[in-house]
This record gives C-alpha cells, sequence and structure tokens, in this order.
C-alpha cells in the first residue's frame, strides 16, 4: 500500500510540473507574439526609429526568456529561434525591411512550434 501511495504522490507531482512548465511556456509564447506584432506593426509604418527600438527590446526579452526556456524546451528549436532572433537588429540598422519582416514572421512560426512541440499529444510522446 505504501508503494502505490509513493508512486501516486509522484505521479501527481509529475503531472503538476507538467502542467506548470505548459504554463510558463504559454505566457512566453503569448508575451512573445505581442511583442513580434508590435515590431512587425513598427515595420508596416516605416518607422526608423521605433522599429530598431522594437528590435532591441525583443532581442532583450528573447535572450533573458532563452534561460527560463532553455530548462525546459527541446535546445534545437530554441536554437534556430535565438539565430533568427540575432539577425533583427541588423536587418532593422540597415533598413532591410523586407528581410526583417520576414525574420519577424519566421521568429513567430519557430515559437509556434515550440509551444506545439510541448502539448502532449501523442505524436510528441512517441
Amino acid at each position: 500500500m505504501k508503494r502505490f501511495v509513493f508512486a501516486s504522490v509522484l505521479f501527481a507531482g509529475l503531472i503538476c510540473f507538467n502542467i506548470f512548465c505548459l504554463c510558463v511556456v504559454s505566457e512566453i509564447k503569448s508575451e512573445a507574439t505581442g511583442k513580434l506584432d508590435l515590431l512587425y506593426a513598427s515595420v508596416l509604418e516605416e518607422n526608423f526609429e521605433k522599429t530598431l527600438s522594437e528590435c532591441e527590446k525583443f532581442t532583450g526579452y528573447w535572450l533573458s526568456e532563452h534561460h527560463i526556456l532553455s530548462q525546459i524546451v527541446r535546445h534545437d528549436l530554441l536554437d534556430k529561434t535565438t539565430v533568427a532572433v540575432s539577425g533583427l537588429i541588423p536587418l532593422a540598422q540597415f533598413h532591410e525591411y523586407g528581410a526583417l519582416a520576414s525574420e519577424i514572421n519566421r521568429c513567430k512560426i519557430l515559437i509556434e512550434e515550440i509551444w506545439d512541440s510541448e502539448i502532449p499529444y501523442l505524436r510528441n510522446i512517441f
């Protein structure tokens, strides 16, 4: 009986931890997507100073959240996203707005892929 109780407590702890991790990834995904939407809007406005400022803010935000996500998410997805984010500031500095818009969309897709890889679907488990 003690083994059953111990196993049940461990299983409940595992489920709670996984739900917590999903909430963290969901919050970061929502916030990052919102920031990328603001960045994309500033690109469409062709406001050079605002775009560069938003790129710097988002890069700083991503690098701060990268440390949290690296404990939860597979590193290959994080590395791809970090490489895409690292190109935002140079593209904004040199006024390459077509390429910048493309990289913003790429970042959004990669963040969605991170979220999708963490949801406990059967395809993610097996």
